[in-house]
């Protein structure tokens, strides 16, 4: 396939925002509106291979933000039968509508691409996209529960934070957040996901790899926790 180099458009921002440069690192500069219309069938087959093409619509001069997309995998879609579906022939002349559908805050839902009725790829708000779990860790949340897993859901309503009175930060603000928990028919707990929503926290469920827990004390337990009262690593 023909390496993608998306050209900069004038419906790029000239300055990539924070919370997007980890994408542009991994994915390369985002392409405008017109950009993607035009080359709409080597994006979609990209998608289907597995690269993610970012699509930004610079909307800053009426919401004071920049609205990017992503041009994505399937399987970056943690629910896709119950998001709306567009036929690739139809999405193409309305791209910017499903953009914003796609992106749109605070109730944007990712759009399914279809071929012949068959999914093929997804407009996703590309800030689902950071902070994914690595390619090949992730748990397939239908095989796993089909195998005799379970998947147990919690909200953590985090903190907001205090200071000293002295004025020094003594507790950083967590935010709020979903968390899923996967455990084995056995017992074992295999996997955490954490989100904003219930499917960013299952999109993000994923089997932490042997690599990341450690042997010595403090004993990391894969998701920068610590087991202090372990000897040996986990095993799965």
């Amino acid at each position: 396939m023909e390496e993608t180099k998306p050209a900069k458009t004038a419906a790029v921002p000239a300055h990539v925002p924070p919370s997007y440069k980890e994408l542009v690192e991994q994915w390369g500069p985002a392409v405008g509106v017109e950009e993607a219309r035009t080359r709409w069938g080597q994006f979609v087959a990209a998608a289907e291979a597995g690269t993610v093409t970012l699509i930004a619509m610079d909307t800053t001069a009426s919401l004071g933000y920049p609205t990017w997309a992503a041009l994505a995998p399937l399987d970056t879609v943690a629910d896709p039968g119950r998001c709306p579906v567009w036929p690739l022939t139809s999405a193409r002349p309305k791209l910017a509508d499903v953009v914003l559908a796609a992106t749109r805050f605070p109730d944007g839902t990712p759009q399914i691409l279809t071929r012949h009725r068959r999914p093929v790829a997804a407009l996703v708000a590309a800030l689902t996209l950071v902070d994914l779990p690595p390619a090949g860790e992730r748990i397939d949340v239908d095989t796993f529960l089909r195998e005799g897993g379970t998947i147990a859901l919690e909200y953590d309503y985090g903190h907001p934070g205090s200071t000293t009175p002295d004025g020094d930060v003594d507790q950083e603000p967590i935010p709020e957040r979903y968390i899923a928990r996967a455990t084995e028919a056995d017992g074992r707990e295999v996997g955490q996901g954490e989100g904003n929503s219930v499917a960013e926290a299952l999109l993000r469920l994923w089997r932490p790899p042997a690599h990341l827990y450690s042997a010595e004390p403090p004993f990391d337990d894969g998701w920068g926790g610590f087991r202090p009262d372990s000897d040996l690593p986990l095993r799965f």
